[in-house]
């Protein structure tokens, strides 16, 4: 990957190519929104968009081709973050605005891929009819609307949580050129503060009562607080010499008891936010 970003960091005209191909592979398009991201983290906004026109074009031709606009989303996601980092020198800013940004994507989800969201609620119309019977609820125009909103949501956390993917590779390339370790260390400090913190538990609380569907508020919500969660286990693994191997386990016990372990994240993460957790634990000396 490293050699990727090498590649690219040659000039315009690489980044764009990298990103050309990338948008047209299928499920590669993180790859390209990646390169983008790092493109307007080194070079601003007026190169990000050169790359971006180039990304652009297959990822407009995947959405009116296949009605499946996620490339052209993650990328404009991805583009709009990476202009926030450069901007703010901020992680936990962006996250915030990304939380923003998701809940305007989930507004735009039912336009963006209205026949997408048709085709699942189809494909899983008799799941709906079995679930609604064994819980003993009939299954009325209310709880079908429900369902959609409930595949909206996730549609709309799936494209924050891959525009974040994608920017923080970019960040990764960043530091691997040009400031070697320097990810590592970002990432394990990475937290959210406690206004931001508040200002998303508020709008998932009180969001819905200014007409915002609850559950683009709660699904856009959690993603950022998950992620800050999973960086502060990285960071308390890192701080302790624990080794990767306790990743692995870790990562292996979140499929196991998904999704319990990873409420059990979301709160310490939220608890994290508050008092600091990584400040408060001694770094192992051991140097083995």
């Amino acid at each position: 990957m490293r050699e990727l970003a090498q590649f690219a960091m040659k000039g315009p005209r690489y980044a764009a190519g990298i990103a050309l191909v990338a948008c047209m592979v299928p499920m590669m398009f993180w790859i390209g929104a990646a390169t983008l991201a790092l493109v307007t983290l080194r070079h601003g906004a007026s190169q990000g968009l050169n790359v971006f026109a180039w990304a652009a074009a297959p990822s407009l031709a995947w959405w009116l081709g296949l009605h499946d606009p996620t490339a052209m989303v993650v990328l404009v996601s991805t583009f709009a973050m990476a202009m926030v980092l450069r901007a703010s020198v901020s992680m936990r800013k962006t996250l915030l605005f990304g939380f923003g940004f998701s809940i305007v994507l989930g507004v735009l989800t039912p336009v963006l891929m209205p026949e997408t969201i048709e085709l699942l609620l189809s494909l899983t119309d008799e799941m709906l009819k079995q679930l609604a019977a064994d819980a003993e609820l009939e299954v009325t125009d209310e709880l079908v609307t429900s369902f959609q909103a409930l595949l909206v949501a996730i549609f709309a956390a799936s494209f924050f949580a891959m525009s974040i993917g994608s920017l923080f590779l970019a960040r990764s390339w960043q530091a691997a050129l040009f400031n070697p370790g320097g990810w590592r260390e970002e990432f394990h400090q990475l937290r959210l503060g406690s206004f931001e913190m508040a200002v998303i538990i508020a709008a998932m609380l009180l969001g819905p009562s200014i007409g915002l569907d609850r559950y683009i508020l709660l699904f856009s919500g959690l993603v950022p607080i998950v992620v800050c969660g999973l960086a502060l286990v990285h960071g308390l693994v890192g701080k302790k010499n624990l080794g990767g191997h306790w990743m692995v386990g870790f990562y292996v016990l979140a499929v196991v008891l998904f999704p319990t372990l990873i409420a059990i994240v979301a709160l310490l993460a939220m608890l994290d936010s508050a008092i600091d957790i990584r400040s408060r634990v001694q770094p192992s000396t051991d140097l083995e």
